[in-house]
């Protein structure tokens, strides 16, 4: 009696065994023989509406944005990008640079001989006060709102030799100049 349960009970572990259990798991018109109640209190599905549901779909609303994730801006259009553009053209028709920011700010940490740590310097040779006109007159600057809420511009040209050198010793091609909405040239250094 024992090796014919136990035969009985390997071939419901094969594989065509396994096919009969879920036919009497979730195909079976009736599933009181797993739950031990009358057939009148289960409901009936046929095999057809068990596996091919044709009601409406639960609606699945997606999850609310989380509250410490702020929207980003979109991007500027085309009407706000050249109206940028034309005020900072304005005000860097006009810059200044005073001797102060240039030798004691801009020479004074990016120079080709300054000491301070971290920062990018001019090669030598490179006239700063040049390219600092060149910059902010070149119709092919790039040109965008100065960064962390400060008023001003920066403009950016890229260089087809380098102009300047990363602190760590990796050529910089491109100049960055920064002006106030005044038109006083803030600060100017190479970068990547």
């Amino acid at each position: 009696m024992i090796p014919a349960l136990l035969r009985s009970i390997r071939s419901l572990f094969s594989l065509q065994g396994k096919g009969f259990l879920l036919f009497l798991l979730f195909l079976s018109p009736s599933l009181a023989f797993f739950s031990g109640e009358d057939d009148a209190q289960v409901e009936r599905f046929s095999a057809s509406e068990f596996l091919l549901d044709s009601g409406p779909a639960p609606a699945i609303l997606p999850d609310p944005p989380a509250p410490e994730i702020t929207p980003v801006r979109n991007p500027q259009t085309p009407s706000e990008e050249t109206a940028l553009r034309k005020r900072a053209r304005q005000v860097a028709d006009r810059y200044t640079l005073s001797n102060n920011v240039l030798f004691q700010h801009i020479l004074a940490r990016h120079g080709f001989d300054a000491k301070v740590p971290g920062k990018s310097r001019f090669v030598k040779g490179f006239d700063v006060r040049e390219g600092i006109d060149y910059v902010l007159k070149s119709p092919d600057a790039r040109i965008r709102e100065n960064t962390e809420g400060r008023r001003g511009y920066i403009f950016e040209v890229t260089y087809r030799t380098r102009v300047g050198i990363s602190p760590e010793r990796k050529p910089l091609r491109t100049l960055r100049v920064v002006i106030d909405q005044a038109g006083h040239v803030v600060t100017a250094f190479p970068v990547k």
